[in-house]
């Protein structure tokens, strides 16, 4: 067990444009949403458009900054920060004699946006291309002159003295005609304030992952001790990530002497609306994930003085971090299905209290492996599904039948329990028979834990299945009393922490 590999995620913050967009795309998301302004450089850019706009011509500027100040990624999603602007890029596989005809035929006739052209990836420009900037730019200056040439042309460069050459070059050739004489050609560009990097990581990696940095291990305290060793975003972003890496060994060096525990909270109930409310309030993604955010509001309320709440509030900083770490997620499951299993697998007590006892085992398993919870269970194993299609409406004799067995739930659950994992075993029996269905409490291998269904996903790796079952509080005429809603945000919210709380402390974590 010493020798299986840290599963836990790692923190990923793309320091580059280029991968920025690669990991966007992954995520199916738009890598502009992640990038903040930079004021004094949007103000250069705007000074830069209006130029262009009120005078004719072209302009061409170098935009000089440090390596890593996020110069490249701020100036891809410039219309992000203005409208009517279309910016195109030179790229670099294009030889720099090429940049002048470029722009001259990236001139659309009636297109009224204002043109950026950004070249691309020459940020410390060679000594060969540094030698033929002359020529390039008396040959861009006569593409300023035509008509079709009102364009801002920005160039990134990263040292300073291939910078202030090349300022110079446009200065020289061209004077007000090529460059702007507010800035001779170059603007310092030193990046968002520092004091903004937490706030920008946290929302890149809740934007690609998620999640926030806090589900990584980082709180912001321990990540503002970081930023006098910090020039630019790209140096915090690689010192929050070690950070993140050291926490994460830190947590696994524990769980890798016990079993690896994926606590999943499986919540009957009745009311599949309120079901699904409460499920999707207190969870993110299409992984049913707990939202660490809810459960945190409950933790920072200084009303709440229970043990397990306690427990949370002196561990305030790793809660995220170790949610994540033992996988906490929830999901509602529809009384059909949670019926179905009680009528193929329940005990004679339970068949007893339902109208219509009997069912066809087929139909059973076909209501689970339609369930958000079967097709995560197939996910989780590495076992192909198709996606969860939602729930069908269920009918008020199966909402009658549920809450008939759902009232003997507090007193005795196990019987329900032990049902709900039989059923869930003859399915993966037939879907992924390679998994262990465990669905009477017994100790979780290294750990005192007796999860109510354990399923074994490979060698010491384990889905904790922890079946809680509620009801809205409707009760049925002359057999279920009304009673109280269990179903609410806040039960549940109570109900996942003294859970996450047991593993919490039984992994010594």
């Amino acid at each position: 067990m010493s020798e299986r590999a840290n599963p836990l995620r790692r923190l990923e913050l793309p320091r580059r444009w280029e991968f920025l967009a690669e990991r966007a795309a992954q995520a199916e998301v738009d890598p502009s949403e992640v990038v903040e302004r930079v004021d004094d450089a949007a103000r250069r850019v705007d000074d830069l458009l209006r130029r262009v706009r009120d005078g004719g011509g072209g302009v061409i500027e170098v935009i000089y900054g440090l390596s890593g100040s996020g110069k490249t990624t701020f100036l891809q999603t410039l219309p992000r920060f203005f409208e009517g602007v279309r910016v195109t890029t030179f790229p670099k596989e294009r030889p720099l004699a090429e940049l002048p005809e470029f722009v001259r035929k990236g001139d659309i006739p009636g297109d009224e946006d204002s043109r950026i052209v950004l070249i691309d990836r020459r940020d410390n420009p060679t000594a060969a291309e540094l030698s033929e900037v002359e020529e390039v730019f008396a040959d861009l200056l006569n593409v300023f002159r035509e008509r079709g040439g009102a364009a801002v042309v920005l160039w990134p460069i990263t040292k300073p003295e291939s910078a202030a050459k090349v300022a110079t070059t446009a200065w020289t050739v061209g004077r007000d005609s090529m460059a702007d004489a507010k800035s001779n050609g170059q603007f310092h560009f030193k990046g968002i304030d520092p004091a903004r990097y937490f706030d920008l990581a946290d929302n890149t990696s809740r934007t690609l992952t998620g999640d926030g940095l806090e589900a990584f291990g980082i709180t912001r305290t321990a990540a503002l001790d970081l930023l006098p060793d910090c020039d630019t975003i790209s140096d915090f972003y690689t010192k929050i990530t070690e950070l993140a890496d050291a926490q994460r060994d830190d947590t696994w060096s524990v769980l890798r002497q016990r079993s690896i525990a994926h606590v999943w909270v499986a919540l009957p109930g009745d009311d599949v609306k309120l079901l699904n409310a409460t499920a999707d309030a207190l969870t993110q993604g299409t992984r049913s994930k707990i939202d660490i955010d809810k459960i945190a509001e409950l933790i920072d309320r200084p009303d709440q003085a229970t043990i397990y709440v306690a427990d949370w509030k002196a561990r305030r900083g790793k809660l995220a971090h170790l949610l994540r770490a033992i996988d906490v997620r929830l999901f509602g499951l529809p009384p059909n299905v949670s019926l179905a299993a009680v009528r193929s697998f329940g005990d004679d007590t339970l068949k007893a209290r339902l109208k219509q006892p009997a069912t066809n085992l087929e139909q059973s398993k076909g209501a689970m492996k339609s369930s958000r919870l079967y097709k995560a269970i197939l996910i989780e194993a590495g076992v192909e599904t198709t996606p969860y299609a939602g729930a069908r409406q269920i009918s008020r004799e199966t909402i009658d039948e549920f809450l008939r067995i759902q009232a003997v739930a507090s007193k005795d659950d196990k019987p329900l329990n032990k049902a709900l994992g039989q059923l869930i075993s003859v399915c993966l029996a037939e879907d992924a028979p390679d998994l262990k269905v465990t669905s009477e409490k017994r100790s979780l291998p290294g750990s005192s834990l007796q999860p109510d269904i354990q399923i074994e996903l490979r060698d010491g790796e384990y889905i904790c299945l922890e079946p809680t079952w509620r009801t809205s509080g409707t009760g049925v005429d002359g057999e279920v009393k009304p009673a109280q809603n269990t179903l609410s945000e806040a039960h549940l919210k109570k109900y996942v922490l003294e859970k996450a709380t047991q593993y919490v402390k039984d992994m010594g974590l």
